[in-house]
């Protein structure tokens, strides 16, 4: 599976499509030739969820959760959007 496809896709009742992706980023580290080094750097332990809608404008929102907790707070996003509810999960922390 590649990791360029959505985990999830799920429609609101207001008819917006969200795709919800998961990654573990990569650490940028510090110093000359950053670009470089980030191909090269180690990922982050926690990953990131992240929930994507483009029309009629775009919306996006993030969360990072642990590996052993990711598929409780995938289902718990994919569910809250279906229902129209603002995506809370419970077990990650919201990125800003």
């Amino acid at each position: 599976m590649s990791g360029l496809r959505p985990h999830a896709r799920t429609r609101s009742p207001d008819g917006r499509e969200w795709e919800i992706y998961a990654y573990r980023a990569r650490e940028t580290p510090p110093g000359r030739f950053r670009t470089v080094k980030r191909l090269f750097a180690p990922r982050a332990k926690e990953w990131t969820v992240e929930a994507s809608s483009w029309a009629p404008y775009p919306i996006t929102k993030r969360w990072t959760t642990d590996r052993e907790l990711l598929g409780q707070v995938l289902a718990s996003v994919e569910g809250q959007l279906a229902r129209g509810g603002e995506p809370m999960p419970r077990n990650a922390k919201q990125v800003l």
